[in-house]
């Protein structure tokens, strides 16, 4: 007589039944990382050509003030939240490399006149940055009397927020903040600066300037790559009677 067997019976119950196959797509590669290098900026400022120069009635040749700032600039990031309902998305603030101020005598004799210094003036800065970011370099000219809106711009120069820039050549203004400028189509490709003009926690300084006589201000962006360059700052003031530009050698290492 056989005997029969028991079925044998997993624990827990009846088999279970095997598991469909995973539909979730595999997750994307992350890009590349972006290379980081040091780098040393070098201004050096040699001269100041006046094409004409005024500084009111019977009251002599100007004085003429440089000053100028270089401020890191990074490109936006695409996966990153706009900061507020129509904000580019993914903008990070510059990061400001200093700033300096030079003085020239004023000219004496007629115009043109070229102002030279002793010595180059030079300034300097050290950062790490990726390849596609830009150092901003913006001159601003005024021409002193009290040197109150000198101080004033000289320490605005210190922080990027105070500034809003647009192209002087462009027929409707359009104000962007020093972070925006990295795509600004009148910086990109250019051999030589652009005149630009300048807000000041939202005024015009072509306006605001009081104790002072605001110029004009120049603007280029350039590569954090090695490079050296020759770089001539042109600006001229609203009623033309101020005509100059600033003669630099900019270099990259």
């Amino acid at each position: 007589m056989s005997r029969k067997r028991k079925a044998r019976s997993r624990k827990g119950g009846a088999p279970s039944a095997p598991r469909p196959a995973s539909s979730a797509s595999p997750a994307p590669a992350a890009p590349p990382a972006r290379r980081v290098r040091s780098f040393r900026l070098r201004l050096d400022i040699t001269a100041l050509e006046l094409a004409s120069g005024h500084d009111g009635l019977l009251r002599g040749a100007p004085e003429p003030v440089l000053l100028v700032a270089a401020y890191l600039l990074f490109p936006p990031d695409p996966g990153a939240p706009p900061p507020a309902p129509g904000a580019p998305a993914g903008l990070t603030p510059p990061r400001p490399l200093g700033r300096t101020l030079v003085r020239f005598s004023a000219p004496q004799g007629r115009f043109p006149a070229v102002l030279t210094l002793r010595g180059p003036l030079s300034f300097k800065a050290r950062a790490r940055a990726r390849d596609d970011d830009r150092i901003l370099l913006l001159v601003l000219a005024v021409e002193e009397d009290t040197g109150k809106e000198v101080e004033r711009l000289y320490a605005h120069l210190a922080d990027a927020k105070h500034l809003r820039l647009w192209d002087l050549d462009a027929p409707v203004p359009a104000p962007s903040t020093l972070a925006e400028l990295i795509a600004a189509p009148y910086l990109q490709g250019h051999a030589a600066p652009a005149r630009v003009g300048v807000l000041d926690d939202g005024g015009d300084l072509r306006d605001t300037c009081r104790g002072d006589d605001f110029v004009g201000a120049s603007a280029a962006l350039v590569s954090t790559a090695r490079h050296e360059d020759a770089l001539r700052f042109h600006v001229v003031s609203a009623d033309g009677r101020n005509d100059w530009t600033a003669v630099t050698a900019v270099s990259v290492d």
